[in-house]
């Protein structure tokens, strides 16, 4: 029997460049107003991750609606890459290791979340499937700069239904660095979704989704 590995994807630079993705790293609960929606509270000891498999990811324009659910929900994130790697850095050294920034979609299977959590079981069915995350053209630092403020938002049909503001993270950009590294070491290429603004919703097939962050290039996709 042939063995054939699959290939990591490539996510598009700003100047048309591409870059290999390592793991997908997503953070929950990072916006006091989304932990409050649903249902829960910020863990101020430490944050709450969990992760995604590479293949999950999309970059659109086309997203594929899953299977095995009638509640599929959108959450808007800012999603760091990584240049660099390192194992428990501290926040002033997780600066260095950001490559750049993008837009993307962390998409939940709300209904089968519901019963994992009623259960006391892992996410993992409600997180991780195909079209999951979703990522858009990633902005080098060099252009950017470290995105510390600004507005985050996502519109459904020309409707808002997320808007935020990257300064209302519970913990920064750097902090979740230093955080997942203590986890395990972290390589070029993870991926790191750092959270969601309150005002998720469900998506139908045929919607059309906007995500704008401040100071990087939109994210449209539409389900199919």
């Amino acid at each position: 029997m042939q063995w054939n590995s699959p290939e990591h994807p490539k996510m598009t630079l700003t100047q048309g460049q591409t870059r290999p993705v390592n793991r997908i790293f997503c953070i929950a609960k990072n916006y006091e107003a989304h932990a409050r929606e649903m249902g829960g509270e910020v863990d101020r000891a430490q944050p709450f991750h969990f992760q995604k498999s590479f293949d999950a990811l999309s970059f659109g324009p086309a997203v594929r609606y899953p299977s095995h659910t009638e509640d599929l929900h959108h959450e808007v994130e800012l999603v760091v890459v990584l240049g660099q790697g390192g194992r428990d850095v501290t926040p002033r050294e997780a600066k260095d290791l950001v490559f750049g920034y993008a837009c993307g979609i962390d998409f939940t299977r709300r209904d089968r979340q519901a019963e994992a959590k009623a259960e006391g079981r892992p996410w993992e069915m409600a997180k991780n499937f195909d079209d999951a995350a979703v990522l858009g053209m990633v902005a080098p630092v060099d252009e950017v700069g470290h995105l510390e403020a600004g507005t985050i938002q996502l519109s459904v049909n020309g409707a808002i239904r997320q808007q935020g503001d990257l300064n209302q993270m519970v913990y920064d950009v750097f902090e979740l660095i230093a955080y997942v590294s203590r986890v395990q070491m972290l390589k070029p290429g993870d991926l790191i979704f750092t959270g969601t603004p309150s005002g998720v919703g469900a998506v139908e097939r045929g919607d059309e989704l906007r995500c704008q962050i401040e100071g990087l290039p939109e994210l449209s996709v539409q389900m199919v």
